[in-house]
């Protein structure tokens, strides 16, 4: 090799994780310790704290490529990176094969433009950043063992040699192609060993295999499909389908994958609303199940949003599922959030409530049991992240109390039915009269018509300032993209109303944008911020993300996940006045003769919906339409339409 072995188990030892950005594997019911962490480069950590694998090729690592030279895809369910060594070209790709509990393995495939000297390196410097003590190599099965049960195991019958060192090993070949697969094992954890002696699920034992049945089992989880010209749109479905998906813990929805060991309440509900618009109604149901005797949650306490968050959840689970008994089955959990928002729009003084899902830096700080203060002018004075962001806080609250409204009729609550239903009008002119004309906060243009419908009859109001504050905040005077640098999920939020309000043209400068984005793995917060939990990403040491040079603090970020799926099914179909607006958000780039978009199998509260539109010679568009809901295309108005 160009460099000695002994050399490179020093260097590799002695560099930290790239720490720019990374993606996870996992799956949805699988335990938060068996997520594997993907760098661009290839770079992994087989299950949450256990050590880093790379690759080196001719005596070259991607740790020390600057990053313009790596190149990073994911189609889920593989992430592939490509870099060079020299003349010879790396390519490697990774998928994992997991379900319930802590049983995944990883799957590498690589391939080499030429033969060269290959070292497949392990070390405790990985995207986990965790520590090693006990190696060992059987030359038989081809397998290094590592802390006792994570087993590294080389397919191929070529000769390997095995370096050691206290820390550190290296497997070094020769070839073009390499293929091996990670077996996590936790034999060295806490009732990990007992956990081991258990029968294990089966894995494919080879790596083809195991690319195959990722593959297929990847096909099955996203019912729900967007197709368009745009190659970026349904790649972001996908992306951000995978995102949510894999971050979830024992099938319950988290916003970040191991770095938010909590249900927030206020990022959650979009993940569970973001799983039915999938079509994963399952594992919405587990969420929305784990919600519903929940009133609030999330790392900073009771906070005056959740009611109204919980709530919408709860209704829009059961309209998109299309499983009205069982959201009757939980009306008093509808009733107990709709009584605390009346708690808060009438309180005199202070509210408070315990909440024991709760970040533990935050555990003792002042206010953390303070939902609300004294009302306003007919709103909620309310707490959220700190500060009192109220036109935030009464937008759910309306949303919350109409819903309410509609639930106890439905139950032939009437009395109840109509109270909310009037005390709902009251805080949308409330909010119109006194926290309209204030509108301003980041929060506020994220918040309604998307997801609150809140200020619904105050519609031209509502536009003039959203139409305000977007030019200025998220467009450039030159009217192109003013990205937001950290709180990605209000950009995807904000982008989402101005469709919604009619701003086409504003939307979609801002979408672009969002779509280019590698990988859909959108971030949150600075890279030397607070977002660091759990393991202080923040130090100048180990952990998921290197300040010096990370995009954000936390990635992928799956409030903004939640928030990309949502704008990018309204593109194609919203339910209004009783029916279906197709296309409400198609721009005209897509409108070239020959040209196909749609959905398949899309959950609506109508019920699902697919539709094929295929742009015609002479711009007309052709519609075929299944749904059971009465449809109205919103194409750009310079097309004709025909429905076969």
């Amino acid at each position: 090799m160009v460099v000695a072995m002994p050399d490179i188990l020093a260097t590799a030892r002695a560099t930290r994780n790239r720490g720019r950005t990374h993606l996870f594997l996992g799956h949805p019911l699988a335990d938060a310790c068996d997520k594997t962490c993907i760098e661009p480069g290839g770079a992994s950590s087989p299950g949450v704290w256990t050590c880093g694998i790379r690759l080196w090729v001719d005596g070259v690592t991607p740790d020390d490529l600057p990053w313009p030279a790596i190149g990073f895809a994911f189609a889920p369910p593989v992430a592939t990176s490509t870099w060079s060594a020299g003349t010879t070209t790396v390519t490697h790709r990774t998928t994992q094969v997991s379900g319930e509990g802590a049983h995944g393995v990883d799957y590498h495939a690589i391939t080499l433009s030429a033969p060269a000297e290959v070292g497949i390196v392990v070390t405790e410097v990985g995207p986990a950043g965790g520590t090693l003590h006990g190696l060992a190599w059987d030359d038989a099965t081809r397998t290094l063992t590592i802390n006792r049960d994570l087993r590294l195991i080389v397919e191929g019958a070529f000769p390997i040699s095995v370096s050691f060192e206290s820390d550190a090993a290296a497997l070094e070949l020769r070839g073009d192609q390499l293929a091996f697969r990670v077996q996590h094992g936790f034999a060295d954890r806490p009732f990990g060993a007992e956990l081991a002696a258990l029968p294990q699920p089966s894995r494919p034992s080879s790596v083809a295999d195991g690319f195959a049945v990722a593959t297929a089992a990847w096909r099955d989880a996203v019912p729900a499909r967007i197709f368009a010209p745009d190659a970026r749109i349904a790649a972001a479905w996908q992306a951000c389908a995978w995102h949510l998906q894999a971050a979830m813990e024992c099938g319950h929805p988290r916003i970040g994958a191991v770095d938010y060991p909590v249900f927030w309440l206020r990022d959650g509900v979009l993940c569970l609303h973001a799983l039915d618009l999938l079509g994963r109604h399952d594992l919405a149901r587990l969420g929305a199940e784990a919600l519903a005797p929940q009133i609030f949650g999330g790392g900073f306490g009771a906070e005056a949003d959740a009611p109204g968050q919980g709530l919408w959840a709860l209704v829009s689970h059961a309209q998109l599922s299309g499983d009205s008994a069982w959201l009757a089955g939980r009306y008093s959990a509808v009733r107990e959030r709709a009584l605390w928002i009346e708690r808060m729009l009438d309180a005199s003084g202070p509210l408070r409530a315990l909440s024991e899902n709760r970040m533990p830096r935050y555990q003792h700080s002042p206010g953390i049991s303070v939902v609300c203060l004294a009302a306003r002018q007919g709103t909620i004075h309310g707490r959220m992240d700190w500060h009192c962001p109220d036109f935030f806080i009464n937008c759910w609250s309306q949303c919350g109390l109409r819903l309410a409204a509609e639930v106890a009729a439905a139950q032939g609550d009437a009395a109840s039915a109509t109270h909310w239903a009037s005390r709902a009008a009251d805080l949308d002119a409330a909010l119109a009269a006194h926290l309209l004309p204030q509108f301003g906060n980041d929060r506020d243009p994220a918040i309604t018509p998307w997801p609150s419908g809140a200020l619904a009859g105050h519609h031209d109001q509502l536009r003039q300032h959203f139409s305000a504050w977007y030019r200025t905040h998220r467009l450039h005077a030159d009217g192109t993209r003013r990205a937001e640098p950290h709180w990605t999920y209000f950009e995807a939020a904000q982008a989402h109303n101005a469709l919604l309000l009619g701003l086409r043209e504003e939307a979609w400068t801002t979408l672009d944008g969002l779509l280019d984005v590698p990988a859909q793995i959108h971030g949150e917060g600075s890279p030397a911020g607070n977002e660091t939990l759990p393991f202080r990403n923040d130090a100048a040491a180990r952990g998921w993300l290197d300040p010096a040079v990370a995009t954000h603090g936390n990635l992928p970020h799956n409030w903004t996940s939640a928030e990309m799926i949502a704008a990018l099914r309204d593109l194609f179909v919203v339910e209004r006045d009783g029916r279906l607006v197709l296309g409400l958000g198609v721009p005209r780039s897509w409108l070239v003769p020959g040209a196909r978009f749609g959905v398949e199998r899309l959950p609506t509260t109508f019920g699902p919906i697919s539709y094929t539109a295929v742009v015609n010679p002479d711009r007309s568009i052709a519609l075929t339409v299944d749904s059971r809901a009465p449809c109205i295309p919103a194409f750009p108005s310079f097309t004709a339409f025909s429905t076969p």
